[in-house]
């Protein structure tokens, strides 16, 4: 019993305050407030440390261990992670290494798994519409194929404005309703953690 009903308790207490320290402008709670945030920002900062010790140990494992598939990417993470760890320690997040990491390696590693996620919706919308011809197979296909013209430079430029136009519109209009959604979301799952519905730090 005491292994989640005292987890609980703190959770919806803590909960409550920080709730009361947004919403009601009385110092004591503004204060109590500012300290719990504290409080959970230094626990989110172990909670990384444990992290990056897991994945150390997870892909060690991996190489040292016999018959295991992907040892050459365990290898890869491991070096490239230990390699910016020590980067970002001695020169701290605006090194000049660290830096030429995040503009030489992050970002166009970035643009390329995005380049190859447009092809790969494009080609995915291909093969939807040969087994399923449905409208929303129809719809989806030709947004992959607006998106795509609208960043070929080939095509001529008025077409490509209308088409940015076209899909900046449909794009904000879901990126819009998606953040809503997980807004919503958000407000439902902390109410529901502090009112001791739920109750993933005790395993409930």
């Amino acid at each position: 019993m005491f292994r989640w009903v005292i987890p609980t308790i703190i959770a919806v207490v803590a909960g409550l305050l920080v709730l009361l320290g947004y919403l009601a402008p009385i110092p004591i709670f503004v204060s109590v407030r500012i300290v719990l945030v504290r409080w959970a920002t230094v626990l989110a900062a172990f909670a990384l440390v444990l992290a990056y010790g897991s994945i150390l140990k997870v892909h060690i494992a991996r190489v040292f261990r016999r018959r295991i598939r992907h040892r050459i990417a365990s290898l890869i993470l491991l070096v490239s992670a230990v390699i910016t760890l020590v980067l970002v320690l001695l020169q701290g997040p605006e090194g000049i290494w660290v830096q030429a990491i995040l503009s030489d390696i992050l970002i166009p590693g970035q643009s390329a798994v995005l380049a190859l996620t447009a092809v790969t919706l494009l080609l995915s919308g291909m093969r939807l519409f040969t087994t399923r011809r449905s409208p929303m197979a129809v719809l989806f296909l030709a947004t992959a194929l607006l998106m795509l013209l609208g960043t070929i430079p080939v095509v001529y430029p008025r077409t490509v404005e209308l088409i940015v136009q076209l899909v900046d519109a449909a794009a904000t209009g879901g990126m819009r309703g998606l953040l809503l959604g997980v807004s919503l979301g958000i407000v439902i799952t902390g109410l529901r953690i502090i009112l001791g519905i739920d109750r993933p730090y005790s395993g409930g």
